[in-house]
């Protein structure tokens, strides 16, 4: 079975500082046309979008993750799927943050030996706790459980939190603005 990493369903959150470009601009043209500290008081404020804009997208995909492993433990494996959870799946659910930590991909990592391994150690009585298995032939079981496969049907658990995720955050970005550059 071929590594199905690229089908993982994904809920990504991003905040794109792009306009900041075109005020550094303007600042700087305001600047040299004498108004002293137009520049200063932009780097000022865009140190503070940057500061705001980080601390959301964490809570954003903290938020996603608080989400995706609620629906995931009360809807997933409790019809006639066959989908037999092991806590592996909603325990797998992370967030990967960029480099500049301007947008984060929740994804859920658990692979199908993970599961195998879950399954083996419940049957021994050992505490469960997820630690990914690692190599090129792994078979991410989320991809099957969002979107089914010939065996399942989908019981989607990612999409429906992300969408409820986006909709709190909505409003929250601009009021974090807000209070960033007052």
């Amino acid at each position: 079975m071929a590594n199905n990493y690229d089908q993982l369903p994904r809920v990504e959150f991003e905040v794109n500082l792009a306009d900041f470009k075109r005020l550094e601009q303007i600042a700087r043209t305001l600047e040299a046309a004498g108004l002293q500290g137009a520049y200063a008081e932009f780097q000022r404020e865009y140190a503070n979008a940057l500061r705001v804009s980080k601390q959301f997208i964490r809570n954003a995909g903290a938020d996603e993750v608080d989400a995706a492993q609620k629906i995931e433990s009360q809807q997933v494996g409790h019809s006639k799927s066959g989908y037999i959870p092991t806590g592996t799946l909603q325990g797998s659910i992370t967030p990967q943050f960029s480099r500049g930590g301007l947008k984060v991909s929740v994804v859920p990592l658990a692979t199908s030996a993970d599961a195998d391994k879950a399954r083996q150690k419940a049957k021994g009585g050992k505490a469960k706790r997820f630690k990914p298995s690692k190599g090129s032939e792994l078979h991410y079981y989320g991809v099957d459980v969002e979107f089914g496969n010939s065996k399942m049907t989908a019981e989607p658990f990612m999409k429906p939190s992300g969408e409820k995720v986006a909709t709190k955050l909505d409003g929250e970005f601009e009021q974090a603005m807000r209070r960033a550059l007052r």
